[in-house]
């Protein structure tokens, strides 16, 4: 059974609202933070679902899942096939790992002064355009065709330079990605795990033929429990001990890793995948109608589900 809970969009509106003071700087009181934050909080400590959630040790214990198994690439090919994309009509491109500091040098400078020089951005962009990922790009990317773009983990739909937008060039790629707190955490994250496998960086950037009817106010996220969660619930349970070979799965579909994903549904009733993403309170992916902690139990699968939708008040 579910059950459907209906939030109106007033109080959704007015939690964004609060986040969007507090990154300004408007609101310094604790209750923006993401343990008092309604809806789509992340990066929960251990402190704060532990008393919702208990752990299950040693099949079940609460963590920040590792990225590897949720990246977008890995996943590219079905969430394409989804999508009813063709061949041609998606790409990877891996921007070369040297253009790293090139960026973050632009990303600061539209921090502290709201633009980037002209001339740093211009010479960044003819560095790119002479390797092989930049040609492959500047064919791609001709200012014709439209493309919805973002990089492994997350895309720079909060960039204010049209993040939200499709893409047609490759100055319109690198100027979002330049622009983008999204952005500048995957580069960051990339970064810390190119060092710690002392590896070259490989920043990958996906493009996907530009959707039109792809409607985020029809997108829906859906939380998949990890099963040794809800059988922590109870000592009786039938599986609250479960069997050394019930945990010889792989680690994006085992007991203690398990996933969240997001759909979008078309105007003609079918449903695409969107993308694939950590689950857990301590993972960096939002509970979108929910709060990690306030809904732990639901969405922890120890209780009923539900299924959330906000609605506009003012609609009849």
């Amino acid at each position: 059974t579910m059950r459907i809970v209906k939030i109106p969009y007033s109080l959704v509106a007015a939690d964004v609202a609060a986040e969007n003071a507090a990154a300004k700087g408007i609101n310094d009181s604790s209750d923006s933070s993401s343990s008092t934050r309604r809806f789509g909080a992340a990066h929960h400590c251990v402190s704060d679902i532990l008393p919702v959630v208990p752990e299950n040790p040693p099949f079940f214990a609460h963590c920040d899942p590792p990225w590897t198994s949720y990246s977008y690439t890995l996943w590219h090919r079905l969430i394409a096939k989804s999508q009813g994309l063709q061949g041609g009509e998606y790409h990877e491109v891996v921007i070369p790992g040297f253009l790293y500091e090139d960026m973050m040098r632009c990303y600061s400078a539209w921090i502290t002064t709201g633009r980037i020089r002209k001339g740093v951005l211009e010479e960044m962009l003819e560095t790119l355009k002479s390797t092989k990922a930049g040609q492959e790009l500047v064919s791609l990317l001709d200012g014709e065709r439209k493309w919805f773009i973002r990089l492994d983990h997350m895309s720079p739909k909060d960039s204010p330079m049209e993040g939200g937008l499709p893409s047609l060039t490759v100055q319109d790629v690198m100027t979002k990605l330049c622009t983008s707190m999204r952005a500048y955490t995957c580069l960051q994250r990339e970064k810390v795990d190119a060092v710690k496998e002392d590896r070259e960086m490989k920043i990958k950037l996906v493009l996907n033929r530009w959707d039109g009817g792809m409607d985020p106010g029809r997108e829906f996220r859906v939380f998949v429990s990890p099963p040794a969660a809800a059988q922590a619930r109870t000592t009786n349970h039938p599986m609250a001990a479960p069997r050394p070979d019930d945990f010889r799965i792989s680690a994006i579909s085992q007991y203690r890793w398990t996933l969240v994903f997001d759909v979008a549904l078309k105007p003609d009733g079918t449903v695409q995948l969107v993308e694939i993403n950590p689950f857990g309170a301590l993972s960096p992916c939002g509970a979108c109608l929910f709060n990690w902690i306030r809904d732990g139990k639901a969405l922890y699968g120890m209780k009923e589900a539900q299924f959330a939708v906000t609605l506009d008040e003012a609609l009849p």
